[in-house]
């Protein structure tokens, strides 16, 4: 194949697994996202937040939300930090990743919902 059918494929693919989620790389990404969404939610929510206090903030709120949120910072430490992750964790199964990934994802989302509720809640106060 000649350079710019290579490129042109290289760059089918890149789209593909970004549209997919598919890589290794975009589902550590989903994992440190949903925990910042919820992060910068949680800022305007108390003022003042940090990454040591946030679950324990939640936990004011609700009790299950700090052991919620705990949970999502250890996966965000790990994805960002641990280049071992999803070896030691998932055996290197990309599809298990994906799939936990995706149950995270969504545990997140609810979380953040649960937190802009309460802003929402504030500012009618």
């Amino acid at each position: 194949m000649s350079s710019a059918v290579d490129s042109r494929l290289e760059l089918a693919k890149t789209l593909r697994a970004l549209a997919d989620g598919s890589s290794e790389v975009l589902l550590r990404s989903a994992l440190s996202r949903s925990y910042y969404s919820i992060f910068h939610a949680a800022k305007v929510l108390f003022g003042r937040v940090s990454h040591s206090d946030i679950a324990k903030k939640l936990g004011s709120i609700d009790p299950e939300l700090e052991s919620r949120m705990e949970k999502l910072q250890q996966l965000r430490s790990q994805a960002d930090y641990d280049p071992m992750f999803v070896e030691r964790e998932f055996r290197g199964d990309l599809e298990q990743f994906r799939l936990d990934v995706r149950r995270q994802v969504d545990e997140g989302l609810s979380v953040f919902i649960r937190v802009l509720d309460e802003i929402e809640r504030g500012e009618k106060v």
